[in-house]
C-alpha cells in the first residue's frame, strides 16, 4: 500500500518537470519530452556557473544517421549571443545520445546534455534557447527551443 502512495505522490511532481518548448522553424523533430534542471512550465530560470542538465526523450527522426553534432544558441531579442557548447559535448554519438549512433529513421531515441558550468554571456533577462541536432549531410534530426532566464 505505501508504495502506491508512494508512486501516486511521484506522478505529479514528475510531470510537473516537463518545460514547455516549441518546434524550431527548420521543421526537426521534438521529443516527446524535455526536462532541464528543476524547471517547470514556460520559463526556465538556469543559474550561471551551475551545471545544465537537460533531457529530451522520445525523438523519432524520419531520416537515419550515422552522425550527430548538437547545436546551441542563445537569443535576447531574437538576437544569437554567441553562447556555444564546449567542444567535448558537439558529438553528440560520443556525449549525449543515450544509445550512440547510428540514428536510426522512425526509432525513438534520448538526448541528454551535461555541461558541467554554464557560461552565460547574458544575465538576468529572458533568453530563448534552441538545442538541435544536425546529422550526415546537414540533415535536422531533432530542435526544440524553450524560453529561460539566466541568473
Amino acid at each position: 500500500m505505501f508504495k502506491f502512495f508512494f508512486v501516486a505522490a511521484l506522478v505529479p511532481a514528475m510531470a510537473m518537470a516537463a518545460v514547455n518548448f516549441r518546434a524550431c522553424p527548420n521543421g526537426a523533430p521534438t521529443p516527446a519530452s524535455l526536462t532541464v534542471n528543476n524547471c517547470s512550465g514556460d520559463e526556465c530560470i538556469l543559474v550561471a556557473g551551475q551545471a545544465l542538465n537537460a533531457r529530451a526523450n522520445g525523438i523519432v527522426s524520419p531520416v537515419g544517421s550515422a552522425s550527430a553534432t548538437a547545436h546551441i544558441v542563445a537569443r535576447v531579442a531574437g538576437l544569437d549571443v554567441g553562447f556555444e557548447l564546449p567542444p567535448e559535448l558537439t558529438n553528440a554519438c560520443q556525449a549525449g545520445l543515450v544509445a550512440g549512433c547510428p540514428i536510426v529513421a522512425g526509432t525513438a531515441f534520448d538526448y541528454v546534455l551535461i555541461d558541467d558550468s554554464l557560461d552565460a554571456p547574458a544575465r538576468d533577462i529572458p533568453v530563448e534557447i534552441e538545442v538541435g541536432l544536425t546529422g550526415d549531410g546537414g540533415v535536422a534530426l531533432a530542435c526544440v527551443r524553450f524560453d529561460a532566464r539566466i541568473q
